[in-house]
């Protein structure tokens, strides 16, 4: 059920406005926050413990109970980022386990008894501009939002002169008050704790009568409602509107190691950005973990995407955003791939086998007792001398490996090709002078392209406690250099195989059309996402002549760009370099230099490589001449990924045939 009172609204929106003052006033006086709770506290360049500051966000939700709580004395809570109590309403973390009775899912979703009704805020900046109710029982009697209370009105602040401290900070101010405050709704420790006697959240598997979230929606009107909206080019969280089982998934014991394969679109980065924060959230439950969590996706793009709402949930730095590409190069910096000319050697499977490793590792063992790698300047200097020396050695080296290994390039061309990126940050890991920050908790996103030699790096550079967190989906495999099913992929990690694999089936992205679309491309029995949009417009194919190939794909860019104002639009292709020049040939200028944003003054579209747009979402998509795109043992990953990036529409132009499913897949066909 769905309302807009104006007068509910104005309430919410000043209660709203009083909380993130609250959070406001918190972050400016350096309020420390239990931060031993989650994490080791983390020294600043002079020793001292560096202080958590509560990022002010709006409210998330609010709950009315059956009953009134006996340790709130109300039957109203409040869900928002952070614990804060006033006078006249209370607010409790997400993070917090009772915030699981909201979500409607997890180990705390029956500690304040009966949910009767909740309410999703949706939130612009920090006000509050909708609300969506929701009842859970099934009858019609008042609820505890139908109680009219006053708003207690602040009296203005008292100016106080802060008190210095020996190291001329301001001291930290004393938190809203939680003498009264169990450790179920504040997420902290009894006083008499300690983080190591907190017993860790575990979830279990779902049980095999559980609904998937796209049958069992909770707040389905406020869902479809942000998912009818324009999409940004930077990823919000979505706390209001996260379904049960992808709260289930956030909170999963960080432990236990999981994987999530899961359908375009359904709402996997989500996942991984909100546990992320989960993690490192100072108000939840559960075992501290020792250091940072590394969130890891495919390319720079993505990490530029999901930035805004790790920065939006997440304390204090505590999740590093990182691609594969920023990995390599922490461990080798002189890697220039981006100024490098072209390869004129295609990847093959031996540019990431596990068995070069070996190699590696026994190029740098002879070099270290011969101790040449004690006299190395530089990180870089000692990983150039374990490759030469295994490219020098290669007649010593398993017979088929002798040609690979003389046909590799000098050193200085080798920094200069992105196919050798990981073999050369494995050599300076090998050299054992590199310095890497090591997790408590690694994410990666888009797992499935993950190759065997950067799971090998992973794994050396984590430290063997740390937990794991796998998300992607097979079907989108771009290369037959990866893992060709998630157990391999544990394998490659030392991590237990019969760790649980989620099957996440909803699909939130794309409408049921393009979904259905694309997925002509998989098998018969992989065809079972459950989309949660309506069925939308189909996709369109567009067939024209080669010579006009230049012009329709402009022509298309642009009508979706006009259809879809202040929304985002991509053009799609296997490589980005010839579109580019195609709409440069129209006119279209770039926002910048080296920027895949071009724009004719008015409309404004991106244009991507098929690599570039892994793991983006755009409102409409244009991919050009699917034929050309790469197949694999698994069929059509690249070319199934890029047709769903499309959230609301899909154009499809070419000028050769189409592959085989796509021909017929339902569509509107224009010659």
């Amino acid at each position: 059920m769905s309302g807009q009172d104006p007068a509910v609204l104005a309430d919410e929106r000043a209660r709203n406005k009083r909380y993130v003052q609250t959070l406001t006033d918190k972050a400016k006086r350096a309020v420390r926050v239990a931060k031993p709770r989650v994490s080791e506290a983390r020294q600043g360049r002079k020793g001292v413990p560096q202080l958590e500051r509560p990022m002010p966000q709006p409210f998330v939700g609010r709950m009315g109970l059956t009953a009134p709580d006996p340790t709130l004395n109300t039957d109203d809570v409040y869900i928002g980022q952070w614990f804060a109590q006033e006078r006249d309403f209370v607010v409790i973390s997400w993070a917090a386990p009772a915030a699981d009775a909201y979500y409607g899912h997890g180990d705390g979703s029956n500690l304040l008894g009966d949910v009767q009704i909740t309410r999703a805020f949706t939130s612009r900046g920090d006000d509050i501009v909708a609300y969506d109710d929701e009842r859970r029982d099934s009858g019609d009697a008042k609820t505890a939002f139908d109680r009219k209370v006053a708003l207690v009105v602040p009296r203005p602040p008292v100016a106080v002169r802060p008190t210095q401290v020996p190291d001329g900070s301001e001291p930290p101010a004393a938190p809203a008050p939680r003498e009264n405050m169990p450790a179920r709704l504040t997420g902290s420790p009894p006083q008499a704790a300690s983080p190591a006697h907190v017993a860790p959240t575990k979830s279990a598997p779902p049980s095999a009568t559980s609904a998937p979230d796209a049958k069992a929606l909770r707040h389905r009107e406020a869902l479809l409602r942000i998912l009818a909206l324009p999409r940004r080019a930077e990823l919000h969280h979505v706390l209001a509107t996260l379904q049960p089982r992808q709260h289930d998934l956030v909170k999963w014991d960080p432990a236990a190691p999981l994987v999530v394969q899961g359908h375009p679109g359904a709402g996997k980065t989500i996942v991984a950005v909100h546990r992320a924060a989960y993690l490192t959230h100072p108000q939840r439950a559960g075992t501290p973990i020792v250091g940072k969590v590394l969130l890891l996706g495919p390319t720079d793009n993505y990490v530029k995407h999901t930035k805004r709402a790790v920065r939006e949930l997440a304390p204090d730095d505590g999740v590093i955003v990182r691609s594969l590409d920023d990995v390599f190069q922490k461990l080798m910096p002189e890697l220039d791939v981006a100024s490098g000319a072209e390869d004129s050697r295609a990847e093959t499977y031996r540019d990431f086998d596990r068995e070069l490793c070996t190699l590696v590792d026994s190029a740098a063992d002879m070099l270290r007792r011969r101790g040449r790698l004690d006299h190395a300047s530089s990180r870089s200097e000692a990983a150039r001398l374990v490759y030469e020396e295994m490219v020098a050695k290669s007649a010593f080296a398993p017979p088929d490996w002798i040609s690979y290994l003389r046909a590799l390039p000098t050193w200085s061309a080798a920094l200069r090709r992105h196919r050798l990126s990981p073999l050369l940050a494995y050599c300076g890991l090998a050299s054992g002078k590199h310095r890497f920050e090591s997790p408590g908790h690694v994410i990666v996103d888009e797992a499935q392209d993950v190759r065997p030699i950067e799971w090998r790096i992973l794994r050396l550079l984590v430290r063997p406690d740390a937990g794991w967190t796998l998300v992607g989906d097979m079907n989108q495999r771009r290369s037959d250099h990866s893992a060709l099913s998630w157990r391999q992929s544990l394998e490659f990690l030392d991590l237990d195989v019969e760790t649980h694999i989620e099957d996440y089936r909803s699909v939130f992205r794309s409408t049921t059309a393009i979904h259905k679309f694309a997925g002509h491309l998989l098998p018969r029995h992989e065809r079972h996402g459950v989309s949660v949009q309506g069925e939308g417009r189909l996709p369109v194919t567009l067939k024209v002549r080669p010579a006009d190939m230049a012009r329709a794909v402009v022509t298309a860019g642009a009508r979706l760009a006009r259809n879809h104002h202040g929304g985002t639009v991509a053009v799609i292709g296997v490589e980005g370099g010839s579109l580019r020049s195609a709409f440069a040939s129209h006119g279209w200028r770039a926002r910048a230099a080296g920027s895949d944003e071009y724009s004719d003054g008015q409309l404004t579209v991106r244009v991507l490589s098929a690599n570039d747009a892994r793991g983006l979402e755009f409102d409409a998509v244009v991919v050009v001449e699917p034929s050309d795109f790469p197949t694999n043992l698994r069929g059509h990953g690249l070319l199934y990924t890029s047709l769903t990036r499309a959230n609301r529409s899909l154009a499809v132009v070419h000028s050769k045939a189409l592959p085989d499913g796509l021909r017929r897949a339902p569509a509107d066909r224009i010659n």
